[in-house]
């Protein structure tokens, strides 16, 4: 659509404006009055979308085409411009002189070349503004005329006159759904079917399936009920291998991995490392996963079309022993060929239906206004009819329509949204207003959240996407507006939120402190998403290697999941944006083998491009060219075994965020100094070595998967501080600690007081961690490896000077809700300390963290605390004390071989809900129902798990 297009000009022109006089002279009111005309444009081109995509006007179609194509050729003028000019500059001036982005370069004004440039852009420029003046005369020319947009679509922010639901207070309420649910749980859990049954659930897309089964299946009774439970969403055009592949990684997870591995740095460089020895190679798979789920009562869960042949593939690697395993296909109507064709025992199906218009109006209710809220009265009767006529009953219609109304005044603003509905709804549509409630939602966006809402076309349909990484890759793309007093990111958390508030995005998880961490949105909004962008050359999104024009791609966005071999040789000289997701995430290629490409030579013609982001290339390094894209914002890779990086990547004067992730664990990256002198950093998260001292980064939020192997390790702090610049650091992640860097690593520390996250790993960890003041913010901390001070910092007091110094951490570590520990050797005191913080939420202690046979919880210690999980081989006993971890939501036990028995006081603890036993055979008996000497102790908790 134009209208993105226009937006994206702008933000590039507003950047230019603000450049010196210098750099402008010549151009400047080119720039302005170009400015000026798109502004104007931006003011008709959002109605013109909205009446294109309803198909009611071809002359208003080709106006919108012609106006983003000329849009698209001022934003390659534009671009060009700073190419050349920062080329020039680079050349010019040694690196060490480089400002912090090349849109602030200074170079001298009466050069030639420069002169040059400048009246090659203010010519091009002056050609556009022609262009876009014969295309308004061509709009008076034809009668396209301009309809100004409703009240209600020019406020999409107007408050609502009632009371609204929270932005996370949509769960996905099955109303309606009783019935299903009852026999869905019915057919899982019946002992009179023994055989390895099929289940299945059915339904015209959007009619609320994945809903239903995901209540069922999180049930305590189903949870109870199984030993291995497994959900698989199929993508399109999946090969078998890899459904095996993401069914016997679930299943693997619950078998063989400490609950400690999903810790692992999930920013980190070695991720993928933890998790190799989960990937059987491709041939082996149905084997293995037939091994791991022999003699175990499974659920395995299929969400998606799947084929006749890949059935039978997926049924042979799935035992049938008589023990009451089930597998779940839930499928859409032309899925039922497969479930008539499998073959065992099958109870009847669970068909869908749309909502009553008593339960439309119930799921409309919650969603505008919370559990508790409602329609005022005298308006509740007519919408209780319109907002069924619109729906028709089905759910996701209910739920984006509801996304609409909950940012309108009612009753005003509600009338005019619902007449255009009802008057446009079609009588013989089957989905009646589905696609126009979808439309309606999109145009009510905010100009910025458009491109955000679009952005989601390059992620794998049905697929949950990191909100982390998506909103650095929004920030790359210039979509997030700087706000004032909040940092790019947390402006982005903002956009993703709305989107979550508008029902156009669902929330899947968030932390303690309401950031929002998964998402994903539903496939038949994926699908508008994509033929919008399609159609408005906003993104282009391929399976294959059909890439149909490359020579106009501007953003590109590669889904490969049933070749293992992608060639992209055209050259694209408009690319901005490459996104490749070319083996599933969940699956990552298995056996260490991702899809294979022999260089990014198809690279090599974008010199305008900002983001890169490829998933599943064999790469082993990157070609030097990729020194000369200056553009580039965002840098992310995750593919295989990269040996090395080009010396030209410290060119990226504008580069934000450098994200490298791979199977080389271990295997430190070289990068020049020069590299940490790019003003314009945000995210590193790489194998590097950092240098003594970091540069001028100011910017830096994240500095992940680094060690520093060249910090002064001189005593008394000599060496100074290493981070001394990089006051701005949120999460930092270090590794190979040696008792010599204690000093540097204390300055540094002193010096982040915006630190939130932080990770330690080596030989030797400062105690101190809990006690340096500056890190009051303090969120999340993870320590791998023996604390200096086993009984903590004041350990080497007396008694009474100790029990003052487990008082203080309250004061100083208010903030620090999930402690996760490993190696660290802590003694008895270390974990009364512990117990005072004021926070603390989830607490681990694994293999080698307590140094000791008899754990204590005391008196009133870990008040606060929800998730425990405890992984000590040689615990022989715990002890819980009255009014200790009152509010113990989640207890994990993994491998505690030695444990006599359970504390007393879990029977004490009402909040309670899931107890999780990882090898724990002994422990298994002590808890059985009957003859058990512990069953007492956990009778109240409704899911107990145990898992050989």
């Amino acid at each position: 659509m134009a209208e993105t297009a226009i937006t994206t000009v702008l933000a590039k022109v507003a950047e230019l404006v603000a450049w010196e006089a210098a750099v402008l002279l010549e151009v400047g009111d080119d720039v302005r009055l170009l400015r000026d005309k798109l502004e104007w444009l931006h003011t008709f081109i959002r109605d013109a979308d909205r009446r294109r995509r309803r198909r009611d006007d071809e002359f208003v179609a080709v106006w919108v085409r012609q106006t983003r194509d000329v849009a698209f050729e001022a934003e390659d003028a534009l671009d060009d411009f700073l190419h050349r000019a920062a080329r020039r500059h680079r050349q010019a001036t040694p690196l060490a002189a480089v400002l912090p982005s090349c849109a602030a370069a200074a170079w001298p004004p009466r050069c030639a070349g420069q002169v040059a440039l400048r009246h090659g852009l203010s010519g091009r420029i002056r050609q556009i503004r022609k262009r876009l003046d014969e295309i308004s005369a061509n709009r008076a020319a034809y009668n396209i005329e301009h309809t100004p947009s409703p009240a209600w679509a020019t406020h999409p922010s107007a408050a609502a006159a009632t009371a609204l639901a929270a932005w996370d207070d949509l769960e996905e309420y099955t109303v309606g759904f009783d019935k299903y649910s009852n026999m869905l749980k019915e057919q899982l859990i019946d002992d009179a079917v023994t055989g390895r049954a099929i289940v299945s659930i059915v339904g015209e897309s959007s009619i609320g399936k994945t809903t239903l089964g995901r209540k069922v299946y999180q049930s305590p009774e189903v949870r109870n009920h199984f030993e291995i439970r497994t959900w698989t969403v199929l993508p399109p055009k999946c090969r078998p291998a890899d459904v095996l592949r993401d069914i016997y990684r679930q299943a693997s997870s619950q078998l063989r991995r400490s609950p400690s591995s999903q810790q692992s740095v999930d920013d980190g460089c070695g991720g993928d490392a933890a998790v190799t020895a989960c990937r059987p190679s491709g041939k082996d798979v149905g084997n293995m996963l037939f091994r791991n789920l022999t003699g175990r009562r499974y659920l395995v869960v299929v969400d998606g079309s799947i084929a006749a042949s890949d059935w039978n593939s997926l049924r042979a690697s799935l035992p049938d022993e008589g023990n009451g395993s089930r597998v779940v296909l839930i499928t859409d109507m032309a899925g039922l060929e497969v479930v008539a064709y499998a073959a065992g025992p099958m109870h009847s199906r669970i068909e869908l239906e749309r909502l009553s218009p008593e339960n439309t109006y119930e799921v409309f209710r919650r969603r505008v206004f919370g559990h508790g809220g409602d329609c005022p009265r005298q308006h509740r009767s007519r919408y209780y009819q319109k907002i069924f006529q619109i729906t028709r009953g089905l759910p996701l219609s209910i739920v984006v329509l509801a996304g609409v109304l909950r940012f309108k005044e009612l009753p005003a603003e509600w009338d005019e949204v619902m007449s255009q509905l009802v008057t446009a709804r079609e009588p013989s549509s089957k989905n009646g207003n589905s696609r126009r409630i979808m439309s309606l939602a999109f145009d009510d966006l905010p100009h910025h959240l458009k491109s955000c809402f679009l952005y989601f076309a390059a992620m794998r349909e049905s697929a949950t996407v990191d909100a982390q990484r998506l909103v650095r890759l929004w920030v790359a793309e210039g979509f997030v507006r700087p706000r004032r007093g909040s940092t790019m990111e947390e402006v982005g958390q903002g956009y993703l939120k709305e989107l979550i508030s508008r029902c156009m995005v669902q929330l899947v998880d968030k932390d303690e402190f309401g950031v929002v961490q998964t998402v994903v949105v539903h496939d038949r909004l994926h699908a508008f998403a994509q033929d919008e962008a399609q159609e408005a050359s906003f993104i282009e999104s391929h399976d294959s290697t059909d890439v149909l024009a490359p020579a106009t791609v501007r953003r590109l966005a590669v889904q490969n999941s049933s070749e293992r071999y992608v060639h992209l040789s055209n050259a694209l000289p408009k690319l901005r944006s490459v996104v490749c997701d070319l083996v599933d995430g969940r699956n990552g290629g298995g056996g260490g083998k991702c899809i294979q490409c022999t260089d990014l030579g198809f690279l090599h013609a974008s010199k305008f491009l900002r983001v890169i982001d490829i998933h599943g290339l064999e790469l082993k390094k990157l070609p030097n060219e990729i020194g000369s894209m200056i553009h580039i914002r965002y840098l992310g890779l995750q593919c295989g075994q990269l040996e090395k990086l080009p010396p030209s990547v410290s060119n990226l004067v504008n580069l934000q965020s450098l994200i490298l992730k791979g199977r080389n664990a271990g295997h430190v990256l070289d990068v020049t100094a020069a590299f940490w002198r790019i003003a314009t950093l945000r995210h590193v998260v790489a194998p590097f070595a950092l240098p003594k001292v970091l540069g001028d980064l100011h910017s830096l939020q994240t500095l992940h998967g680094v060690q520093h192997l060249c910090w002064d390790t001189r005593r008394g702090g000599g060496g100074g501080n290493p981070l001394g610049t990089s006051t701005n650091l949120r999460s930092l992640e270090l590794s190979g600690l040696h008792a010599k860097h204690a000093a540097a690593l204390t300055a540094a520390l002193e010096s982040l007081d915006m630190l939130v996250h932080l990770m330690l790993d080596g030989e030797s960890l400062p105690s101190t961690v809990f006690t340096i003041p500056s890190l009051r913010r303090l969120q999340s901390l993870k320590l791998r490896g023996s604390m200096d001070s086993p009984e903590g910092p004041g350990g080497g007091h007396d008694d009474d000077e100790a029990t003052a110094d487990d008082g203080v951490v309250r004061y100083i570590r208010p903030n620090l809700t999930r402690l996760s520990m490993w190696s660290t050797m802590v003694g008895q005191k270390f974990v009364d300390m512990l117990g005072e913080l004021p926070s603390l939420a989830e607490l681990t202690l694994m293999v080698a963290a307590f140094d000791g046979e008899r754990l204590e919880f005391r008196d009133g210690r870990f008040r606060s605390l929800q998730k425990l999980k405890l992984g000590l081989p040689e615990l022989e006993e715990w002890t819980v004390r009255a009014g200790a971890m009152a509010s113990l939501a989640r207890l994990t036990l993994f491998g505690c071989l030695k444990m006599r028995m359970l504390p007393e006081a879990l029977a004490g603890i009402p909040e309670l809900e899931e107890v999780v036993l990882y090898r724990m055979p002994i422990m298994v008996e002590r808890i059985k129902k009957h003859g058990g000497e512990d069953h007492h102790k956990v009778k109240h908790v409704p899911v107990i798990q145990t898992i050989w």
